[in-house]
């Protein structure tokens, strides 16, 4: 989770997001992290409202789970 903030407007997001190990090859070599959710939270002159960067839904239709064996 990360927390952003403007002095000027008084504006403020929260960037919220799910990683997991990810295999992008026949050898297992481990990329360091899959962001396969992210979201923002804003915060302007009382109006809060959440965006969607990243489904969930969506990146995990086209990536298999990898769970490495340590």
């Amino acid at each position: 989770m990360y927390k952003f903030g403007d002095v000027e407007s008084g504006a403020t997001m929260t960037l919220r997001f799910k990683t997991m190990p990810f295999a992008n090859n026949k050898y297992n070599f481990t990329e360091p992290f899959l962001i396969y959710d992210m979201y923002a939270d804003v915060s302007h002159n009382g109006q809060v409202f959440t965006e969607t960067i990243i489904k969930a839904e969506d990146t995990l239709k086209t990536k298999g789970i990898f769970v490495p064996w340590h």
